[in-house]
């Protein structure tokens, strides 16, 4: 199995990183599993504009995405099983996983349009778990869980898993017990 952790941790010392690493020990183990760890704050990612979005159409409609720039995309594409680790920041995610998440989303690498204008599967990715702590309370209906549902549904990846520590850091509460909680029902 190829799987892929997308790494969108910002801090050296991240709880959401703590429960990421329990999550990789217990289902990616074994002989046969390649685990690659992408660190999304090491990567030059800067905001599509309109000269980079006419490029990556023109690439497209040639059949031109072998170049460095969809890099992310392929490599996104042959993953059996992606993690996607980031904190829960202003009710989403640090912007730098936008930009990565803005670079993945190719037409012709991790998916592309069928005739009748819905999504064709080309990723192979049959799940997708994405992995957030959150110092106080997410929404019972969390847009962010709505957004990567989309996305899901756009890559025509089959199976979703949200798993979240929230309240870590709301006073009376033992974020450590928490955080021990989130690993044990992981």
């Amino acid at each position: 199995m190829n799987a892929l952790f997308v790494n969108a941790c910002l801090r050296e010392k991240s709880r959401t990183k703590l429960l990421c690493d329990a999550y990789i020990r217990k289902y990616w183990k074994g002989p046969d599993t390649h685990v690659q760890e992408l660190e999304v704050r090491k990567e030059p990612l800067v905001p599509l504009d309109e000269k980079g979005l006419l490029r990556r159409d023109n690439d497209i409609a040639a059949g031109e995405l072998s170049g460095e720039e969809y890099r992310l995309a392929r490599e996104f594409a042959k993953a059996d099983e992606i993690l996607i680790g980031a904190p829960y920041w202003d009710c989403s995610f640090p912007a730098v996983l936008k930009l990565y998440l803005e670079r993945i989303c190719v037409n012709g690498i991790v998916f592309r349009y069928g005739e009748d204008g819905r999504p064709v599967k080309l990723c192979a990715a049959k799940r997708l778990v994405y992995i957030t702590t959150a110092g106080g309370y997410l929404p019972a209906e969390s847009s962010l869980e709505l957004y990567l549902k989309e996305l899901c549904g756009l890559f025509c990846i089959p199976d979703m898993l949200f798993i979240k520590a929230e309240g870590l850091d709301i006073w009376g509460n033992d974020p450590e017990r928490l955080l021990r909680e989130a690993i044990e029902g992981i």
